[in-house]
């Protein structure tokens, strides 16, 4: 009596989820995509920190600037968001590595550099993102294994 056995198949097809488990792309590229719109808003909506406290508050003079030439709330918190050409110039990047989230504009990171340089660490994950990052990337896993 012959057995037949389809563990071949079964071993191959585990070994290729693996495969695709180890591109580092893979889940790089879910975790960035998942961060960008929280990010995004963090800090150019509720003018949060990487620390979760205000980013700081603008002074009357660029309030009101803000307000006339820009037509901008009157609201003093930091939001890093003028023109908001920083915040619609995110984006997904490759790297050697994966993923991560850049800017399309070169002037972007330079502003980011300014603002990180006067109100501190903006940028940085905050807890909860990398919390994030964990959640995304265990739900990257399971769904290429279980898929």
């Amino acid at each position: 009596m012959q057995v037949v056995s389809n563990i071949p198949m079964m071993i191959a097809g585990m070994m290729k989820k693996f495969t695709e488990l180890q591109n580092p792309e893979t889940v790089s590229r879910a975790v960035a995509v998942a961060l960008q719109p929280e990010i995004r808003n963090r800090i150019h909506v509720e003018g949060k920190n990487s620390q979760g406290g205000e980013i700081g508050t603008y002074d009357n003079t660029y309030l009101k600037l803000r307000q006339t030439k820009y037509n901008r709330t009157s609201d003093s918190t930091v939001i890093a968001s003028l023109t908001r050409q920083l915040e619609n110039s995110y984006t997904t990047k490759p790297t050697e590595k994966g993923y991560t989230i850049g800017f399309t504009s070169p002037g972007s990171e330079e502003k980011v550099k300014h603002l990180e340089e006067k109100y501190g660490t903006i940028w940085a994950l905050t807890d909860g993102e990398s919390e994030m990052v964990k959640l995304v990337a265990e739900d990257m896993a399971t769904k290429l294994l279980n898929g």
